[in-house]
C-alpha cells in the first residue's frame, strides 16, 4: 500500500508539472504571436505609406461642393491665358482633323444678345455639336455659388484657388447661339477637358476627356432623332456665313470682355 501511495503522489507530481509546463508554453506562443502581428503592422506602415503627411502635401477632398480654401490665389485673366487655351483647342483640332468630320474653330457668333465665340463647332450626323475646351491643372470643382467652379492646387502656403466661370453654363450660351441662327433643335453641348486636372465626381459627370472626345461624338445622344440631310446642310451652311461674316471681329469681342470684366 505504501508503494503504491508513492507512486499515486509521483504520478499526480507529474501532472501537475506538464500542465504548469503546458501553461508556460501557451503563454509564450501568445506573447511570440502578438510580436509577429506588431512587426507586420509597423512594416505596412512603413512600406505603403499608411503614416499620415503634412496635410499641405494632400489633394482637396473630391466633393462636388468644396468648402473655399483660407487664402485665395488670383491668376491672370483670361485674355492672358490665352496661349494656354490655344493648347488645347489644337488638341481637338487634331481629333476632329483625324475624324474627318466638317469643323469650324474659334467662330464669333452674333444673336439677339451681341457677339459670342465657340472654340469649335461639328457637323455630326445627327447634328450639330459645340465644344468648349478647357485646358487646366489642379482639382477642378464646384463651389457654393451656383454657375461658378472652382481651381484649387497646391502651394507654399497649403491650398490655393481661383473661381472661373461654369465652362457647361458658358457652352449653354453658346448653344442658344447655334439654335436662334439655324433654327436647329439637334444642337449638343460638349465641355473638353484637355488638360491634367483632377475632377470632383460633380464635374467629372459634367466633362469629357480629351481621349474620349471621338467615342462621344460617334454617339448620336438620347433624344436625338435623326435629320433630313438636307436640314442639316442648310443649318450648316447658316454656321459658315457667320463664321465668314463675323471674322475680323475678334478685338471687338476681347473689348467687350474687358469692359465686362473689369
Amino acid at each position: 500500500m505504501d508503494k503504491l501511495g508513492a507512486i499515486i503522489a509521483m504520478a499526480v507530481c507529474l501532472l501537475v508539472l506538464l500542465n504548469i509546463s503546458t501553461v508556460f508554453a501557451f503563454l509564450f506562443l501568445l506573447v511570440k504571436i502578438a510580436l509577429v502581428v506588431g512587426l507586420l503592422a509597423l512594416a505596412g506602415f512603413l512600406v505603403f505609406g499608411f503614416i499620415e503627411k503634412p496635410e499641405k502635401h494632400l489633394p482637396p477632398s473630391p466633393t462636388s461642393q468644396d468648402e473655399t480654401p483660407a487664402e485665395p490665389v488670383f491668376e491672370k485673366p483670361y485674355f492672358d491665358a490665352h496661349e494656354k487655351g490655344r493648347e488645347g483647342e489644337e488638341k481637338v483640332c487634331a481629333i476632329l482633323q483625324h475624324m474627318g468630320w466638317a469643323a469650324l474653330h474659334n467662330v464669333l457668333l452674333e444673336d439677339d444678345r451681341g457677339l459670342t465665340e465657340i472654340d469649335h463647332l461639328v457637323k455630326a450626323p445627327w447634328g450639330i455639336v459645340v465644344i468648349e475646351t478647357k485646358n487646366y491643372d489642379g482639382f477642378i470643382s464646384g463651389s457654393s455659388t451656383p454657375g461658378v467652379w472652382k481651381q484649387s492646387f497646391p502651394n507654399s502656403t497649403g491650398v490655393g484657388y481661383r473661381l472661373f466661370m461654369d465652362p457647361v453654363h458658358q457652352n449653354y450660351r453658346h448653344v442658344c447661339a447655334v439654335k436662334y441662327l439655324t433654327g436647329m433643335e439637334n444642337v449638343r453641348s460638349v465641355v473638353v477637358f484637355a488638360g491634367r486636372a483632377y475632377t470632383s465626381p460633380f464635374v467629372h459627370h459634367q466633362v469629357v476627356r480629351l481621349k474620349n472626345l471621338e467615342r462621344v461624338l460617334r454617339t448620336r445622344p438620347e433624344g436625338f432623332a435623326y435629320v433630313d440631310d438636307r436640314e442639316l446642310e442648310r443649318a450648316w451652311h447658316v454656321l459658315q456665313q457667320a463664321f465668314v461674316a463675323n471674322t475680323g471681329r475678334g478685338r471687338e469681342h476681347i473689348d467687350k470682355l474687358r469692359q465686362r470684366f473689369s
